[in-house]
């Protein structure tokens, strides 16, 4: 079977961060799977749009039955979808050479940019329904990233790490390229803000003594 499906990487949530090769790819499929929010950074795109479930269990039956009527499909998630992303899920369970994948900028990149950090040795983590690790060795002397889904929970668990970690700053993206986005940038002894956004990165940068 050819590849109809393609996995689209749609950025950091910002509509001019979307890839104009995600757009031409999205403009030919004859369906588009997503959720709302990423729907709309594509209002150019004329074929019919579906919801997707965020759990690819769920949601490949439904990308699978296009598939099946030999639709060319999008399927868009978010950042880049090699990252943390639906897309790795979603592809283990359509038949083998069903999917390609399309990379967008993921909100690593973006974060790393806005606080002019290198992420070339960083340990990147996913805090999404999911507990942090314990870090040893060359982890633990490496830039740490973290990957949060906001809420009152996250502070205690960053607080947590940051103690593990030792002297840090810590630098806080919260809603990056949308209208909220916010910043910060924290010394050791700096209390984490307890109301992080829903999309939020955190990056734990190693301090020479």
């Amino acid at each position: 079977m050819t590849e109809i499906v393609h996995l689209i990487g749609c950025g950091p949530g910002g509509a001019e961060w979307v890839l104009p090769r995600a757009r031409a790819v999205v403009a030919r499929c004859a369906v588009v799977f997503g959720p709302a929010d990423l729907q709309a950074l594509f209002p150019e795109a004329l074929a019919p749009r579906l919801e997707l479930p965020a759990r690819p269990e769920t949601a490949a039956p439904l990308v699978r039955a296009a598939c099946e009527k030999g639709l060319e499909s999008a399927v868009l998630v978010r950042g880049d979808c090699g990252l943390y992303s639906l897309a790795k899920g979603l592809q283990a369970l359509l038949p083998a050479g069903t999917c390609r994948r399309v990379p967008g900028l993921s909100s690593v990149q973006v974060a790393c940019a806005s606080f002019g950090l290198d992420w070339e040795r960083a340990v990147i983590l996913s805090a999404h329904g999911r507990e942090l690790p314990e870090l040893v060795g060359a982890e633990a002397a490496a830039p740490v990233l973290v990957l949060l889904g906001g809420g009152e929970g996250f502070a205690p668990r960053l607080e947590r790490l940051r103690t593990r970690l030792g002297a840090r700053r810590l630098h806080l993206a919260c809603d990056l390229t949308l209208p909220g986005e916010r910043l910060f940038s924290l010394e050791a002894a700096e209390p984490i803000p307890t109301d992080l956004a829903s999309r939020t990165i955190a990056l734990f940068e190693t301090v020479s003594p």
